[in-house]
């Protein structure tokens, strides 16, 4: 099979955005993506995280806070790791524990971990 185009690859992350907007987990839409478009798990995944990116991107772009909406997007996304728990798919939880931490902001601040760290030793 060749290798996708950007513009292949745009309808594919389109496709899968749609699907999360609806409502689908992080997994019904791997899956839906994989038998779609005939792909791996791993590359429909890897779609998939993209796609929630553009959701996330999208809301950053217009600045707008809607409490429910990020709220039903928090459930999808630990309904996702659930079923992920459930199937045994660790790539599938920990893609959906990345998009949870970029959503409400709970990313670790880089300055924290180059951070000196304070020894308790005498000397």
């Amino acid at each position: 099979m060749k290798k996708a185009n950007k513009q292949e690859m745009e309808l594919r992350a389109g496709f899968a955005a749609d699907l999360l907007a609806q409502g689908h987990s992080c997994t019904v839409v791997t899956t839906r993506v994989t038998e779609e478009y005939a792909l791996s798990r791993r590359q429909a995944r890897r779609i998939t995280a993209k796609a929630m990116d553009l959701i996330v991107q999208d809301f950053e772009e217009i600045n707008i806070e809607r409490p429910q909406m990020v709220a039903k997007l928090l459930v999808n996304l630990e309904q996702g790791m659930q079923k992920g728990l459930i199937n045994n798919q660790s790539s599938g939880v920990a893609a959906c524990a990345r998009q949870i931490i970029s959503l409400v902001g709970l990313a670790a601040d880089s300055k924290y971990n180059s951070r000196p760290r304070r020894t308790f030793c005498e000397g």
